[in-house]
């Protein structure tokens, strides 16, 4: 099933995030995760996640879904803060364990937790940047095949990122399908991102020539945690990545041209949290 292109003030918009099969969480991981786990028969699911992001909840709720066991770990946050924490709250009332692993946010001291908490428990470590290499043809086609139903010629188009994989899979559609875009534009919230991005395109590079498909890279200058809340007509944007892009793309695009906005997915905002967890 394709999501929507809808059009706003002259710009497209594809509505990926209107991928929610339960009514809650929604887009692009959502749509990965589901994948994976009808592919594999994991007796529980490990992820570990920054508290702000929507992984969390994504992976708790495609958990609860198949009835599978799981646990969001998490680090540099208080034990107090778990409740009040909108994505935490919402991914403990998916039915997820969150555990505190690490007295601070540091990668490499949190991967080495999920490990032993892994050889202990049984527990699959559901990580996106590990399953883009392990399932590369899951993770790209399930997403990438959402660019059918954009426009065939654009401008721009312009997506925001985190650690890459789904501008990776957009890429890997716009290339497969055939579509011709002028500007491809990724506006990361964080560090710089090619490299990873890249690696992901090309995993094969002796079998397979390199992804030529050209894409520019900008920085968006804001704290990853800093909430910019925006509407586009009658539905928001995530409020840490996409408000950004999109913010980016009205003072740096010139508007008269054919432009299309990728909405990856939103976390839900802490109002539409308390509503649910309230059910």
């Amino acid at each position: 099933m394709l999501t929507p292109v809808e059009e706003y003030n002259g710009i497209y918009y594809k509505r990926d995030d209107l991928y929610c099969p339960w009514g809650d969480v929604n887009g692009g991981k959502v749509r990965q995760a589901k994948k994976l786990f009808e592919q594999y028969d994991w007796p529980g699911v490990i992820a570990s996640v920054s508290v702000y992001s929507p992984t969390g909840p994504v992976i708790s709720r495609v958990a609860k879904e198949y009835e599978k066991k799981c646990i969001i770990a998490v680090g540099g946050t208080k034990p107090e803060l778990l409740d009040k924490l909108p994505m935490m709250k919402l991914a403990q009332h998916f039915g997820a364990e969150v555990r505190i692993v690490a007295g601070h946010g540091m990668k490499t001291a949190i991967n080495a937790r999920v490990n032993e908490i892994c050889k202990d428990s049984g527990y699959h470590n559901i990580d996106y940047s590990k399953h883009i290499y392990q399932d590369s043809d899951l993770m790209f086609d399930t997403n990438a095949e959402q660019a059918q139903n954009i426009p065939d010629e654009l401008d721009v188009l312009v997506m925001s990122l985190g650690v890459g994989i789904q501008f990776a899979c957009v890429l890997k559609g716009l290339k497969k399908y055939s579509k011709k875009v002028k500007r491809i534009i990724g506006v990361q919230v964080g560090p710089d991102r090619r490299k990873l991005i890249d690696g992901y395109l090309n995993q094969n590079p002796l079998i397979e020539s390199r992804f030529d498909l050209r894409y520019e890279l900008v920085q968006y200058k804001s704290a990853y945690s800093k909430s910019e809340i925006q509407k586009v007509s009658n539905f928001y944007l995530d409020d840490i990545y996409e408000a950004k892009a999109h913010k980016w793309m009205l003072e740096n695009i010139n508007m008269d041209q054919k432009i299309l906005f990728w909405c990856v997915g939103r976390r839900l905002i802490s109002d539409e949290v308390e509503s649910i967890c309230k059910r």
